[in-house]
């Protein structure tokens, strides 16, 4: 099959004034035609700044330091902006991860489309162009196109939203389509849906396709070809089946362990030590040494070389060296079950207790869209909680998850029904003005972005010791401070972190300080409204594995809304399934998702990304040592 595009020893930097930041760093791979080529590893590996440089989309201060970029054999390095101009979108496009901000909404969705249309085919009559409007939305599974092309973007859910952006993606024929997180945010079920339509184009059009994502079952759904990336580096490539079921880079197994799916039954999910590094002064050797239990003096010393494994399989870890000690993925799986049998041992025991904490009986919401014109977002809800008890709610956008949320925090007022926490009528203006020392203290909400959550201006020590001040709590420490380091160190953060700001923080880290904040106030139920969803699969483990601690250690109740179905398989103790407004099944977690009940449950489940069964070949793993080679 041969090479479309072609990478050879690309690096790229960003200089500041903290130094130079090697996003990229000789980077080597090919892509073939009509390949589906993932881009696996955690945020900041470089994998968005190596789709951009494809793309000729570098920030000012990037600097492409070497390498070539070739395009049937044309290197887009040496290209000027005009020659990049002229092949984005016929040759290569790109979707990116959030479609609003690639969507204009103040123009409907005919006119963006035909927009890309027009730029591509200038000679089209208008009528020539509203008919490949029609064709492209179609491609992409949108029903009734002439009718919803006239809607803006803010009429259509994300899934739609995104489907639009790949139409626009596909309106100048290109030969290689870059997809950035594409499916990241989106339900399970719209998340199917949107790998089947990327799936359904790659083979009408014979696209060639570079996936980016942190999720490693939606990679294992589509992918060819998996290239796993470490610090700028592609650290293992090979075909999926080969890295999923024969892994032999550190980081890789790391990455596969922290699935939910791998630790049934187990107390804790594991979590790859340490963080990666900014990419500024990067260590001496290899980049992963400081996070590798297997890590040898050479790795400290020295960076590994591309080991061949097999025709398409390379990974770079002097593991593969031919002294090297004999360590596999057996080995991480001995030392995670010794970590795990050392947890069982320390940890307390769940303290669910019978009484109940929240009861939530009828709700229902709606809201106005004009003048007589309403939507039922929630109908005739009914649930509990138990004290200590960790209850999932699943289903997708606009099922009505976040409006029971927002109802049970006084954020709205439902048409129907009654919430009560701790026997209080949250919605009774009487008992709610009597108790409402404990409805603004034992009641706290964690939201799904941390970063628009968290107020950019304020150090983290202020975030977290905020609300003792608002309330007018004593600090049981002493002051905020002591206080605020307190509640970094419960939620795993280093008590240096107190005087940054949440820019400075990643991701999970900012999260981290979201429950702080939350937990600060001895909370006795966590609203946590899709908590880990934005984020990559090792900090997802973290952030889990601090809720099972809250609820074993804290007696915390927690209502976790979250759309990843495995997360919650491991997670929850209960969990009920909504749609359309509607709660349609609920149960203990093991029954809902062993023996489900309800028909749209069986097609949530169904939607679950994973990898197809292993061949009886795939189950042997093999230590190979030999030569090393450069991956192609």
């Amino acid at each position: 099959m041969p090479n479309l595009l072609k990478v050879n020893d690309l690096s790229v930097s960003f200089f500041s004034p903290q130094g130079e930041l090697e996003a990229v760093r000789n980077v080597s791979f090919s892509l073939n035609e009509g390949e589906t080529l993932a881009l696996v590893g955690e945020s900041g590996c470089g994998k968005s700044v190596l789709c951009k440089s494809l793309m000729g989309l570098l920030h000012s201060g990037a600097v492409i330091k070497n390498g070539e970029i070739l395009l049937q054999g044309k290197d887009l390095v040496k290209m000027s902006e005009s020659e990049l101009c002229n092949l984005r979108g016929s040759e290569i496009a790109m979707v990116f991860q959030d479609p609003m901000t690639s969507l204009n909404p103040t123009l409907t969705i005919e006119k963006q489309v035909a927009e890309a249309v027009r730029i591509h085919n200038p000679g089209l009559s208008k009528a020539e162009i509203h008919d490949r409007v029609i064709q492209l939305l179609e491609s992409v599974g949108i029903g009734q196109a002439s009718e919803l092309c006239k809607l803006y973007p803010a009429s259509f859910s994300g899934g739609m939203r995104q489907r639009v952006v790949i139409a626009i993606a596909l309106a100048g024929n290109p030969k290689i389509l870059l997809a950035d997180e594409p499916t990241t945010a989106l339900d399970v079920t719209i998340q199917a849906q949107i790998l089947d339509v990327l799936k359904d184009v790659q083979k009408k059009l014979g696209l060639s396709i570079i996936l980016v994502s942190h999720d490693l079952g939606v990679v294992a759904k589509i992918a060819d070809r998996v290239a796993i990336m470490y610090a700028g580096k592609i650290v293992e490539i090979g075909m999926a089946d080969e890295v999923y079921y024969d892994p032999r880079h550190p980081y890789t197994w790391g990455l596969l362990r922290t699935l939910p799916a791998l630790s049934d039954g187990k107390h804790e999910l594991y979590t790859i030590p340490g963080a990666p590094p900014t990419g500024i002064n990067l260590p001496k050797g290899d980049a992963f040494a400081p996070r590798n239990p297997f890590a040898l003096p050479i790795d400290f010393e020295k960076e590994p070389p591309m080991f061949r494994i097999s025709d398409t399989h390379y990974a770079a870890t002097w593991l593969l060296d031919k002294g090297a000690p004999d360590i596999s993925l057996n080995s991480l799986d001995s030392i995670v079950s010794k970590q795990e049998a050392m947890m069982q041992h320390k940890s307390g025991k769940k303290t669910v207790r019978d009484e109940n904490i929240l009861e939530v009986e009828h709700l229902s919401h709606r809201f106005k869209i004009r003048r007589g014109v309403y939507v039922n977002a929630v109908k005739d809800v009914s649930f509990n909680i138990k004290a200590g008890e960790i209850f999932g709610l699943v289903g997708e956008s606009g099922s009505g998850k976040s409006t029971v949320a927002s109802c049970i925090m006084n954020i709205y007022y439902p048409l129907k029904g009654s919430v009560r926490f701790k026997g209080i009528d949250i919605f009774n203006p009487k008992e709610a003005s009597k108790n409402k020392d404990i409805l603004k203290t034992k009641r706290q909400l964690i939201f799904q972005d941390s970063s628009s959550s968290l107020n950019q201006r304020m150090t983290i020590e202020d975030i977290i010791s905020e609300p003792m001040v608002i309330n007018r709590i004593k600090p049981e420490r002493g002051s905020m401070k002591a206080e605020a380091e307190y509640q970094m160190k419960y939620v795993g953060l280093d008590a240096s972190y107190a005087k940054r700001y949440p820019p400075e923080l990643s991701g999970g880290q900012r999260q981290r300080v979201a429950i702080a904040r939350a937990v600060s106030m001895d909370a006795e139920l966590l609203v946590a409204d899709e908590p880990v969803a934005s984020l990559d699969a090792s900090i997802q483990a973290q952030v889990i594995n601090l809720f099972r601690h809250l609820r074993d250690e804290h007696g915390c109740a927690i209502l976790f809304i979250a759309h990843d179905l495995a997360m919650v398989k491991y997670l929850c103790d209960r969990v009920g399934v909504m749609y359309r407004g509607k709660l349609v099944e609920i149960g203990d977690t093991a029954e809902v998702f062993n023996n489900p009940q309800h028909e749209y449950t069986k097609s949530l489940l169904a939607a679950i990304p994973k990898p197809d069964p292993r061949s009886e070949r795939q189950k042997e793993i093999h230590i190979y040592r030999g030569e090393t080679h450069e991956c192609e």
